[in-house]
C-alpha cells in the first residue's frame, strides 16, 4: 500500500508586471519520510502536471466553468491511480525487491480557495463539513460530508432534480468530480490542514493582529515590537510592524514568538486571554507528533478561545466569527488522527517546490506559450539529473573508486573545525561548539570591567576557584582569552526537531569612524543551578524516558542568567574541561503571570550591584529571549534606541521562542 500525496497550488511566475501565471499538480507518497518529503534538493515530490490557467470570459459563470474544467483536468492526470488503486502495479523498491503496490489517495494539500475547489462547495462553506456559513463561528460538531453522499446529490442535480441538500451544502454544479470512482478514498477526509495559511496568515495575520492593533493602537504596538532586544535567530523588527507590506509565512512566525509579551497591559485580560489561546493552539499544530495529551490541551486552546471571543465583539472590532479559516481550527485534532502531524502537509512545502518546478523554468522560455517550453525544460533537466545519478553510481561501483563527494565533505569539515573547534560533549543530551582559539587572545580585567560590564569579575572568579580547592588567587594583573560566542546544540524530542542556539557575549564596536557602532550584545541564558543534580542517562532504550525527565527539571533547577564575558583561565590556574563563562543573575523562576502564563522574573542583586557569578559553559542548556514587562505606560524613547536589558526592571521569560521551550513550559506548569 502507497498513500498517495496530491498538492495542487497555483502560483504566479512574473514579478513586477504581468499576469503569467502556472497551476503545478505535485504528487508524492507518506510512505516516504516527512522530513525528506519537505528537502525540494531530495526530489521526494514531482511535478506530474500544469494545469490550464484561463479567464473563461465565454461562460455566462466563469466561476463554475473553472470548478468544472479542474475537475476535468484532474480527472485526466489521476486515470492510471484509478486502476493502479484497483488491480496494483508492479513496482521496484529501494531493496530491489519487486512488489505488487496499490496507490490510494491518502491526502489533498491545498489552501482554503482550492480545498473548495476539491469538494465543488462555495468558498464561503467549509470544504470538510456541512456547517452553514452562518454558524462557522459556534464551536459545534457538524456532520461531515461524505464522498457518496456529496457524489449523489450532484448526480441528482446533473439529472435536473433539485435536492434541498445541493443548496444547504453551497454545492457547485461540477457533474464529474475528478474524485468519483478514486478506489478506498474519501476526498473529504484526504483533504489537509494548512497551517501556513490558515493558522499564520489567516488566524494570525490577518484577523488576530489587526484586531489587537485596533484597540491598542498601531503606534503602541509599533514602539513595543522596536523596543524588544535584538536576539540570534529572531527578526528585529527596529522600524515596527505597521509598516511592513509585504509579509512572509517565516516573519509572521517571527512575530507570533514575541505577541503576547507584546499585548500585556496594552489590552484587557479576555483579549489577552483570546490571543493567548490562539496562539497555544498555533503552537500545537506544529508539533511533529502528538500524544493524547497534547491533542487535548490544542482541543482545550481552541475551546478557551471560544469561550472569550466575544469580548471583540463587545469592543466593536467584530460583530460576527463566521470566518471560513477560524472555523478550519475545529477539524485539526480530528485530520490528526487520521492522518498525522500538519507539519508533514504543509503548503510551505509546494510553495518552495514553485521555484524549482514552475519560475525558474518560466525564466527560460521567451515567454510565448511558456507551458509548452516549461514542460521540455524540465524534462531535460530530469533527464540530465538522471543521467548524472547514473554515472556517480557507476563510478563509486569502480573497484578502488574514490569518492570525491566525501572527501571534499571531510575537508571542508576539518577546515570547518579549524575555525569552530571540536564539537565538545557538555552532557549526555546536549553538545556545544567553541572556537578552537579565541579572537581576542589577552584582555586585562580593567577592560573586562569597563568594557564588559563585568564589573564584579575578580571576586566572582575567586569564588569560583576556592569552591574548587584551588589555592591560586588572581589578581588585576592577570590576562584572559574571551569569546565572542558559542553555540549549544539542543537533541531532538518528540515533539520538535533540534535547535542550534547561539549565544553571544560581546561588546559594541565600529569598523572605522564613519561607519555607525554596532551595538554590544549580551545574550541571556538558562543555567542549570546544581549540575550534579541532572539526571542521569541509563542506557539509549531509557533516551525518551531521560527527554520527558529533562523537560520537568529544566525549569525546577534552571535560572537565567545574562552572559557578560566567555572565556578561558591562563594555564597557570591549571586546566579545567570547559571554557567558563560570567553572568549576572536574575532571580529564580517561581513567579508566573497568569495573564500571559509566563514566568516574569527580576534582576538579582546584591549590595546593590548585580548578583554575578563565573560558571562552566556546561552548565547552560540554552539561550531564552527575555522580554520586558511593558505594562500601561507608554514605551520611554531611550528603549528603543538602548539595549532593554540594561533599563526595564522586569521581564517576562517568553516561552513562545520555540517548540522546545513552549513544551518544556507546559510540561512544567502542568
Amino acid at each position: 500500500m502507497a498513500g498517495v500525496i496530491i498538492a495542487t497550488d497555483k502560483t504566479s511566475l512574473t514579478q513586477f508586471s504581468g499576469d503569467k501565471t502556472a497551476y503545478p499538480v505535485y504528487l508524492t507518497i507518506g510512505n516516504i519520510s516527512k522530513s525528506v518529503r519537505r528537502q525540494p534538493s531530495s526530489s521526494a515530490t514531482m511535478l506530474i502536471g500544469y494545469l490550464p490557467v484561463t479567464k473563461l470570459t465565454c461562460f455566462s459563470d466563469a466561476k463554475v466553468g473553472n470548478y468544472r474544467l479542474f475537475h476535468s483536468c484532474m480527472s485526466t492526470i489521476l486515470m492510471p491511480l484509478m486502476k493502479a488503486g484497483k488491480f496494483g502495479v508492479d513496482m521496484t523498491c529501494a531493496d530491489a525487491l519487486i512488489r505488487r503496490i496499490f496507490p490510494i489517495l491518502a491526502a489533498y494539500i491545498a489552501d482554503h480557495p482550492e480545498q473548495c475547489l476539491v469538494a465543488c462547495c462555495q468558498e464561503n462553506y467549509c470544504p470538510i463539513c456541512t456547517v452553514h456559513w452562518k454558524h462557522r463561528g459556534d464551536n459545534v460538531f457538524s456532520p461531515p460530508r461524505t464522498q457518496a453522499a456529496t457524489a449523489d446529490i450532484l448526480r441528482r442535480h446533473a439529472d435536473g432534480e433539485d435536492p434541498p441538500e445541493f443548496a444547504q451544502q453551497g454545492l457547485r454544479p461540477v457533474f464529474s468530480p475528478f474524485w468519483v470512482g478514486l478506489p478506498h478514498a474519501d476526498i473529504f477526509t484526504c483533504i489537509t490542514p494548512d497551517i501556513l495559511h490558515q493558522l499564520y496568515k489567516g488566524v494570525f495575520k490577518d484577523h488576530l493582529v489587526e484586531w489587537c492593533e485596533k484597540i491598542m493602537g498601531a503606534d503602541v504596538m509599533d514602539k513595543r515590537f522596536m523596543a524588544i532586544v535584538d536576539f540570534p535567530g529572531l527578526r528585529h523588527f527596529r522600524k515596527g510592524i505597521t509598516g511592513v507590506k509585504q509579509w512572509t509565512g517565516n516573519e509572521h512566525k517571527q512575530m507570533q514568538r514575541v505577541f503576547i509579551p507584546i499585548l500585556a497591559g496594552a489590552v484587557g485580560p479576555e483579549v489577552l486571554a483570546a490571543a493567548r489561546a490562539l496562539i497555544d493552539f498555533i503552537c500545537y499544530a506544529r508539533y511533529q507528533s502528538h500524544t493524547s495529551e497534547t491533542l487535548h490541551r490544542m482541543q482545550q486552546a481552541l475551546d478557551d478561545f471560544h469561550s472569550v471571543k466575544d469580548t471583540f465583539i463587545e469592543h466593536g472590532i467584530r460583530d460576527h466569527f463566521n470566518i471560513p479559516k477560524l472555523h478550519s481550527m475545529f477539524h485539526y485534532v480530528a485530520s490528526i488522527k487520521r492522518l498525522g502531524s500538519p507539519d508533514g502537509y504543509n503548503t510551505e512545502s509546494p510553495e518552495r517546490l514553485h521555484i524549482d518546478l514552475a519560475k525558474q523554468a518560466y525564466r527560460a522560455t521567451n515567454r510565448r506559450d511558456y507551458t509548452i517550453q516549461m514542460t521540455v525544460w524540465l524534462r531535460r533537466h530530469e533527464a540530465m539529473a538522471l543521467k548524472r545519478a547514473y554515472i556517480n553510481w557507476q563510478d563509486n561501483c569502480l573497484p578502488g573508486a574514490i569518492d570525491d563527494s566525501q572527501s571534499d565533505d571531510s575537508s571542508s569539515k576539518a577546515d570547518s573545525d579549524d575555525i569552530h573547534g571540536p564539537l565538545i560533549i557538555a552532557t549526555q543530551s546536549q553538545q556545544y561548539r567553541i572556537a578552537r582559539r579565541p579572537p581576542f587572545p589577552s584582555v586585562s580585567i580593567q577592560t573586562l570591567k569597563q568594557v564588559y560590564g563585568a564589573v564584579d569579575f575578580l571576586q566572582a572568579l575567586r569564588t569560583f576557584l576556592q569552591q574548587r580547592g584551588s589555592k591560586i588567587v588572581p589578581t588585576a594583573d592577570d590576562f584572559f582569552e574571551v569569546y565572542k560566542s558559542f553555540t549549544i546544540h539542543t537533541p531532538s524530542q518528540p515533539h520538535a526537531t533540534g535547535i542550534i542556539h547561539r549565544v553571544r557575549a560581546r561588546p559594541g564596536y565600529s569598523d572605522g569612524p564613519r561607519k555607525p557602532r554596532s551595538p554590544s550584545h549580551f545574550d541571556t541564558v538558562l543555567v542549570a543551578d546544581d549540575n550534579q543534580s541532572r539526571p542521569k542517562l541509563k542506557g539509549v532504550s531509557h533516551y525518551t524516558v531521560y527527554v520527558q525527565s529533562i523537560l520537568i527539571w529544566v525549569f525546577e533547577e534552571s535560572r537565567a542568567a545574562r552572559v557578560r564575558v566567555i572565556f578561558r583561565l591562563p594555564s597557570r590556574f591549571g586546566s579545567f574541561p570547559h571554557p567558563l563563562a560570567y553572568v549576572h543573575w536574575y532571580r529564580p523562576l517561581s513567579t508566573i503571570d497568569q495573564a500571559t502564563g509566563m514566568y516574569y522574573i527580576t534582576q538579582s542583586t546584591r549590595r546593590q550591584a548585580p548578583h554575578s557569578e563565573v560558571v562552566s559553559i556546561d552548565r547552560i542548556w540554552r539561550a531564552c529571549l527575555l522580554i520586558p514587562h511593558f505594562g500601561s505606560t507608554a514605551v520611554p524613547a531611550s528603549w528603543m534606541s538602548e539595549n532593554t536589558l540594561d533599563l526595564a526592571a522586569k521581564f517576562y521569560l517568553d516561552k513562545y521562542l520555540d517548540l522546545h521551550l513552549f513544551e518544556h513550559h507546559e510540561q512544567h506548569v502542568r
